[in-house]
């Protein structure tokens, strides 16, 4: 369960996202302005020399002069030493100046008017995208690979053209350049340009995993004939398997999955089997329905087609995030990933909306609205009571998620309409989203705020789809027993960042987590615990609630800074392993912000409950 996403009104779309595309612009508008400004100062300079000594020739005629003077007020030399005739009047060093020029402004020309092309053609296939999912793949594939080459092609030329500032900044209007600046912007350019390369290469491992067991058909006759059934009444194929887990969904796909250790490919349609048993039969066969119609609708097709050009996309985009200097290019990208999302997200919409009422019509209105409002008050209880269960700061002797959920789901139904915001709750999905709630049972003809709402609720259910399952009760509580084991480990790990001990069992949880750790230098000996550190040449141990600064210098020594404004440093050279002394120190020290920052999360929150 999941709550919808936040509608970016349309300035606050331009300003998150359509305006920081526009820093795309920034260094090669810029570096025309500059570098046509710097060619025109060449021009002029050049000029005025050659027409003193046009004036001062005495072998030239009136009209000869006047013919010169003509010719070179006329053409600047950037464009003289273009044609032959004229090239030998600069030096190499000129000729080499004026290239740098020509070069710097055709650059900076082609990243702008290509930024323009693309921003159009890119818009272009956006809105083109949202008539239909063909054309939506289409657009997405075409759009993906003319910006992947437009964001390769503008991190080269914008690091070519910030390499070429970082010298000519400072030698035109100071007369100095900077080795070190041009060191660094070039270093800086080059990392760019091998992040975003990587990034197009780079071969991704796009498996899925599905925690479940696959329902083989003749395991249980009774499921796949009743979904034969189904499937008759939507118009499509039956799926090539069905997995049946915990999790507090129902979805179809025709992408690769891994359960176990096996990989399965074709038509996928995963069951809830905690779901199902709190579902009527007929509204099982409307969940169904709903799924089965997304295979009609070709809807898996395209969600294949189209989920590993947003893998790459994101990936690439990452790529340009981590380039630094690439930053401007990530922004435009994202704006059109942004765009995007947009589009998939209408058409996701229409999707639902198809299923939904291909669903009603196979079954009824009624089975469609209780499916719904069930299906997203168990998974909003079932959040609620892990949350509950993984907030407790104790070691947990078991995890009762299954049971806790058992015994007090009919009592939470009973006042779910109450929770607010519920009709902005969406059912959950690995792959897609989903309308509101309120959006799909208005669609379905039950408004939410109908008296029927809270009868459908509160009506129990007869498991009839969960009976149809061989072995169902046993698959559930093996699945429910290895997620609980899970839960109860990761709370386990998490229980020691959580505290600044004040009890002797909240001390036992940090000491078995971090105990302490001594480290033998040539100066003595290191002791790090969770509560701070201390060296043998120190006056005192440093606690971490005293410690303001820690910093590593040239001299590979550690210098601390407490509150009582006492420097202390570690001469790391003094001890044979020396990034051993620092993962340690690392560790620790970040256990102790960790639990500070949730003990100040937890004052605040019991604070503004109380408020």
């Amino acid at each position: 369960m999941s709550q919808a996403p936040e509608d970016f009104s349309k300035i606050g779309f331009a300003k998150t996202f359509l305006l920081p595309a526009l820093l795309i612009f920034l260094i090669p508008i810029v570096s025309l302005i500059f570098f046509l400004y710097i060619q025109g100062y060449y021009d002029n300079q050049a000029r005025e020399t050659i027409l003193r000594q046009i004036r001062d020739d005495q072998s030239l005629t009136a009209e000869q002069k006047a013919d010169a003077e003509a010719l070179f007020t006329r053409v600047p030399m950037s464009r003289l030493i273009l044609h032959p005739d004229y090239a030998e009047m600069v030096s190499s060093e000129g000729a080499f100046d004026y290239a740098t020029f020509r070069w710097g402004i055709r650059l900076s020309l082609f990243s702008i008017i290509g930024g323009g092309v693309v921003f159009l053609l890119g818009a272009v296939c956006v809105v083109a995208s949202l008539r239909s999912q063909w054309i939506q793949y289409v657009s997405l594939s075409v759009s993906w690979h003319v910006l992947r080459l437009f964001g390769a092609a503008q991190v080269l030329i914008q690091g070519v053209l910030l390499f070429a500032l970082s010298y000519w900044v400072t030698a035109f209007f100071f007369e100095m350049y900077v080795p070190k600046l041009i060191a660094i912007v070039g270093i800086l350019a080059l990392i760019a340009i091998a992040a975003v390369i990587k990034s197009i290469f780079m071969k991704l491992h796009n498996e899925t995993v599905v925690e479940g067991t696959v329902i083989e058909r003749d395991a249980s006759p009774a499921l796949w004939q009743e979904l034969n059934g189904i499937c008759a009444k939507v118009g499509t194929e039956m799926p090539d398997q069905v997995i049946a887990g915990i999790d507090d969904n129902f979805f179809v796909t025709e992408q690769s999955l891994t359960v176990g250790e096996k990989k399965y490919s074709g038509r996928t349609l995963f069951v809830s089997l905690s779901l199902l048993k709190q579902l009527n039969g007929s509204e099982a066969d409307a969940v169904l329905a709903h799924e089965m119609a997304h295979f009609s609708g070709k809807d898996t097709v395209y969600s294949q087609k189209i989920s590993p050009l947003l893998v790459r996309y994101d990936h690439y985009l990452q790529g340009l995030y981590e380039g630094g200097v690439s930053l401007p290019i990530f922004y435009f990208m994202n704006g059109f990933r942004a765009l995007y999302e947009i589009s998939l997200k209408r058409l996701s919409r229409s999707r639902e909306f198809r299923a939904d009422r291909i669903a009603t019509e196979a079954t009824s209105p009624g089975d469609m609205a209780g499916a719904l409002l069930k299906i997203i008050a168990y998974s909003s209880y079932r959040a609620k009571v892990e949350q509950e269960i993984f907030e407790k700061e104790e070691v947990l002797e078991s995890a009762n998620v299954s049971q806790e959920i058992a015994q007090g789901f009919d009592n939470y139904a009973g006042s779910f309409l109450a929770t607010p915001d519920v009709s902005h709750l969406q059912t959950s999905h690995p792959f897609d989203t989903h309308p509101s709630l309120e959006d799909r049972l208005q669609a379905v003809g039950c408004p939410l705020e109908s008296a029927e709402s809270q009868v459908m609720l509160s009506a129990p259910g007869d498991g009839l789809w969960y009976q149809k399952i061989e072995g169902a009760e046993q698959l559930e509580s093996e699945q429910w027993q290895a997620y609980e084991d899970r839960f109860r480990a990761y709370h386990e790990e998490t229980l020691p960042y959580r505290f600044l001990p004040k009890t002797d069992d909240e001390l036992a949880i940090v000491v078995k987590a971090f105990p302490e750790v001594q480290l033998e230098g040539k100066e003595g000996l290191l002791t790090i615990d969770h509560a701070g550190l201390n060296f043998a040449t120190w006056e005192a141990p440093i606690r971490f609630s005293d410690l303001q600064e820690c910093q590593m210098d040239e001299n590979q020594r550690l210098n601390f800074m407490a509150k009582d404004a006492r420097p202390v440093k570690l001469n790391l050279k003094k001890f044979p392993e020396p990034q051993k002394v620092i993962e340690a120190v690392e560790r620790y020290y970040s256990r102790y912000l960790a639990a500070k920052a949730y003990q100040e999360h937890v004052k605040q929150s019991d604070t503004t409950s109380y408020v």
